[in-house]
């Protein structure tokens, strides 16, 4: 179309916050288009490919891969599909970091400790996993009873860096909000593969509650507030 609007590269990256170099890519890759006009030697766009631009960097945003958005420009196949594999991915990433993160807290305490990482003995392990425990107990009734001061003193110095006092009381109040009065501790359980995480399961009156504490020797070095189902909940 001879009047149609046309809209000049670096001013499309300008509005849209990219650069000239990414939507080259994207066009090397076939999902997006430009124009390209005898009078200019740069690329410029009309409002429908400077809206197709828009969609893919949104999907790029949620870490979409340039091979699935192409699929998904190719075929019929729902976005929706896409997203939920995407977040599948990121779940089992996710999993992943963590158990790593785990293992690595678990071997600086053994390299402090005086130990080795390449000897399958571990030192005392359960001394130390009754020693958690106890720490765990603790810190559950400090929560029912909400003396979250005491729990606080329990963290290492880096996760006190993380967050203050003030922040942690704050947050425990806005999970706690919507859940209604504690009821009882359902139970504390430790994790099957990590032997420095533990899980406070705390029933409430419309929803339970169940606490993810990460251990680095004696200090929580994590700590995690998250809602499950029980049985007989409201």
């Amino acid at each position: 179309m001879e009047n149609e609007k046309l809209t000049d590269i670096n001013e499309v990256c300008r509005a849209l916050g990219c650069t000239s170099r990414t939507l080259r890519f994207y066009e090397e890759k076939g999902i997006i288009k430009s124009t390209k006009s005898p009078n200019k030697s740069r690329r410029q766009y009309n409002d429908m490919q400077i809206k197709e631009i828009k969609d893919v960097l949104v999907l790029r945003s949620l870490g979409l891969p340039v091979a699935k958005i192409k699929m998904l420009k190719s075929s019929s196949r729902p976005l929706a599909d896409l997203i939920a594999e995407r977040k599948a991915e990121l779940i089992a990433t996710i999993a992943s970091k963590s158990k790593e993160y785990n293992l690595l807290c678990e071997a600086l305490a053994t390299i402090e400790d005086g130990g080795s990482i390449f000897e399958n003995k571990k030192k005392n392990p359960i001394v130390a996993d009754k020693r958690r425990l106890d720490i765990v107990k603790h810190i559950t009734e400090c929560f029912s009873n909400e003396y979250y001061d005491l729990i606080y003193d329990k963290f290492s110095d880096m996760l006190k860096e993380y967050i203050s006092l003030a922040a942690f009381k704050r947050v425990i109040c806005d999970t706690l909000e919507p859940i209604g009065k504690f009821i009882e501790v359902e139970k504390i359980t430790r994790d099957e593969d990590l032997n420095n995480v533990y899980y406070s399961y705390l029933k409430h009156e419309k929803l339970g509650l169940y606490i993810k504490t990460v251990f680095h020797k004696e200090q929580i070095n994590g700590f995690w507030l998250n809602y499950y189902h029980y049985k007989g909940e409201k």
